[in-house]
């Protein structure tokens, strides 16, 4: 496939060197801690937030800046939707708890 670049060979096995290490580190942190078990259970859109994010830095190592800043638009915008899904969801059970300690609080 001619792409109209060249990306050195040695780059690609260190990008992909990096991300395979980036995915064990970040599951192992996932689930060992108690911070990363909250994001896994009850906020996993953050984790996949967090995970792409690190992903589309690692192709900052491969990509020509105008072809990156293109993958990272596509990327973000088709995030838009569940990224606001997810918030309106935990604002209504935020709300949900809020209210019911303020039921019994009275």
């Amino acid at each position: 496939m001619n792409t109209g670049y060249h990306i050195d060979t040695t780059m690609i096995l260190f990008a992909g060197l990096l991300a395979l290490v980036w995915g064990i580190v970040w599951a192992l942190f996932l689930q060992h801690t108690k911070l990363g078990q909250f994001l896994a259970v009850r906020r996993t859109w953050i984790s996949v937030v967090v995970g792409v994010g690190v992903d589309l830095l690692i192709l900052v190592l491969l990509l020509p800046l105008d072809l990156w800043l293109m993958v990272t638009v596509i990327v973000a915008l088709s995030s838009v939707g569940i990224i606001g899904r997810s918030l309106w969801n935990e604002l209504r059970e935020t709300e949900d708890v809020l209210n019911g300690l303020k039921d019994k609080s009275t």
